[in-house]
């Protein structure tokens, strides 16, 4: 199919049979799921049946593009969905680099994988044809060494591979594209079930646009904005946020118990850029390029070169873990890049273990003989590969915090910070009750990029007069609105460099596709995808929107104003409200006036 930014194509692998087939993709799907996440979801529904096991081999691993993949900036992404491990409830998890605009180039718009192969293996994917090949050889290998390897038999291919993590099935394995993960929620895990080491892409195919000339502007004029508005994210990347955070006391520090961390200075954005900085390296088709380049000259820590870490590394083996050693982040970075792990939940793992080591509800004989004070990053290095292999307290570490911390009884569970048995991610909810009120209803479990309300609430204040109460059809805006840009796939942050708001996109979606949506229309596509989403997670047994018991129940103890606990009263009743916002029932379901209006 052409001139619609989509070739309407499916390529569907059975591992346990070895068959592969194409399936055609209809209009209707088109137009009503925009791809990526959208795609993702609606074929989860469909494939994997009510209770299945997430690292069973009748869980589907779904790896989608959109009509956006490839066409202009910010155009890298591709989304992974499947049903997670570590929350048992839908993961969508997007990633940048060059794999989404390679794959694309195969002539296909999605690759669902199911069954299980009897060994390891890899897949290609040229040109329309998929071949399944033997990985024997790759099995037990990091992520770089696995790249690697395969280009020196397949040639100029991008890759999209598993560590050890995956392999070992750690409910947090990210999948990899060289240092880009596809990292939240486990989705390497079932790509590691699965016994599928890689999928290593690479195609001349190409899709005509509706208006190619309009697709160009819109991406010209974005690119242009994002390099003037986007100019210091361009220079540091996300780790520009660290001292803003920490300056708004809503850095996570040491477990969550603090927003301000000390020692930020010493590993801020303005450290990695003075002492480690080598270069800056983009994803394709990118301008602001905000993946820098580092690397460790000399000491224990030596690397030759590492990109990133982003912010939330920062914050996870940093600042919640009181640890100031920069060299020993840049290390757990690499580490974690290499086994392929979710530096968030890795990172947050070892903060609950220094909060129950210093409390005295866990000891060393409880890890292996380990030390775990705050900071106490030369446990971290030695425990990161017995998390990625299974080995010791690394197979229970390899659980996640919520499942780890339950081994040690209710006291050590309630110091778990998760939503949805997802370790949080950097923001500090006693301080930013809105941003923290989205990482509850976040549909993947506790997660910044399914609305992204800390931009709205902390980098711009729009909250502080009225209250977020008041804004909630801005989160309702905003969760709509990520979906689109996971569905179409853009980056999420060239995007809001960018401009690319609902009616910039429903111009660019329009030039894209020819499906003529109205702003209504398009944002509605949005909102179809989170509530299958929902109606996904409550068939799977969705637990209860709630935060932390901690943060209902513990102040904040940094010495700093207005950081008591969270009403939990103010909490169910601005749910109450979210719930009448979307047309859901007070427990949370859709209604079906809700559903008939999505076409669900």
């Amino acid at each position: 199919m052409t001139g619609n930014g989509f070739h309407g194509q499916q390529l569907a692998i059975d591992l346990s049979t070895g068959a592969a087939s194409d399936l055609k993709i209809s209009t209707d799907v088109l137009r009503n799921f925009s791809g990526g996440r959208g795609f993702g979801i609606k074929l989860l529904w469909e494939m994997s049946p009510k209770g299945t096991d997430p690292l069973a081999p009748e869980n589907p691993l779904i790896l989608a593009t959109g009509p956006y993949t490839g066409a202009g900036v910010f155009s890298a992404f591709f989304n992974v969905t499947t049903k997670s491990p570590l929350t048992g409830l839908a993961a969508a998890s997007h990633c940048g680099g060059f794999w989404g605009p390679a794959f694309k180039g195969t002539g296909y718009d999605c690759i669902t994988v199911t069954g299980a192969s009897d060994k390891p293996v890899y897949l290609l994917v040229e040109d329309g044809k998929a071949t399944i090949k033997d990985a024997s050889h790759l099995w037990g290998k990091g992520v770089f060494e696995t790249e690697k390897r395969i280009r020196d038999v397949e040639g100029n291919v991008e890759i999209v591979s598993i560590g050890q993590a995956g392999e070992s099935m750690v409910k947090y394995a990210a999948m990899m594209n060289s240092h880009r993960a596809a990292g939240r929620s486990g989705v390497g895990a079932v790509m590691g079930s699965k016994k599928l080491k890689a999928i290593a892409v690479k195609g001349k195919s190409s899709v005509e646009y509706a208006d190619p000339d309009k697709v160009k502007e819109i991406s010209r004029n974005g690119g242009k904005q994002a390099m003037e508005a986007g100019k210091v994210f361009g220079q540091y990347g996300s780790s520009m946020a660290f001292n803003f955070f920490n300056e708004s006391h809503t850095l996570p520090t040491r477990n969550f118990q603090a927003g301000y961390f000390e020692q930020a200075g010493k590993i801020d954005g303005e450290a990695l850029k003075e002492k480690y900085f080598v270069k800056d390296r983009g994803c394709a088709k990118c301008p602001l390029k905000c993946g820098n380049i580092h690397t460790i000259k000399n000491g224990p820590y030596q690397l030759e070169e590492i990109e990133g870490p982003e912010y939330e590394t920062l914050m996870s083996f940093g600042s919640n873990c009181s640890n100031s050693d920069i060299e020993s982040i840049l290390m757990a970075n690499y580490l974690c890049n290499d086994f392929g792990l979710d530096t968030i939940s890795c990172g947050d793992t070892f903060a609950l273990l220094m909060d129950l080591f210093e409390s005295g509800i866990i000891k060393e004989a409880d890890l292996d003989g380990y030390p775990m004070n705050w900071g106490e990053h030369e446990s971290i290095m030695a425990l990161i590969p017995k998390i990625a292999h299974r080995q010791g307290v690394g197979d229970l570490l390899a659980e996640g915090s919520y499942r780890a911390a339950a081994t040690w009884g209710e006291k050590a569970l309630t110091r778990v910070i998760h939503a949805k048995k997802q370790e949080y991610p950097g923001y500090e909810s006693r301080r930013s009750f809105g941003t923290g009120f989205s990482l509850v209803t976040s549909n993947r479990g506790a997660c910044h990029l399914r609305a992204g309300l800390y931009v709205n609430e902390l980098f711009l204040g729009e909250f502080n007069e009225s209250g977020f109460e008041s804004n909630m059809q801005t989160l309702l805006d905003k969760e709509h609105l990520l979906c689109l840009y996971d569905a179409f796939l853009s980056c999420k942050f060239g995007g809001r460099n960018a401009g690319h708001t609902v009616p910039v996109l429903t111009e660019l979606m329009n030039a894209l596709t020819g499906f003529d949506y109205t702003e209504k229309e398009l944002s509605r596509v949005g909102e179809r995808i989170w509530n299958l989403e929902r109606l996904y997670n409550l068939r799977e047994g969705v637990e209860e929107d709630l935060p932390p018991v901690r943060f209902y129940q513990e102040a904040l103890d940094d010495g700093h104003p207005d950081g008591e606990a969270i009403s939990l009263e103010r909490f169910t009743a601005a749910r109450a409200q979210y719930y009448q916002a979307r047309g859901w029932d007070v427990n949370g379901i859709p209604g079906a006036d809700k559903l008939a209006q999505l076409s669900l």
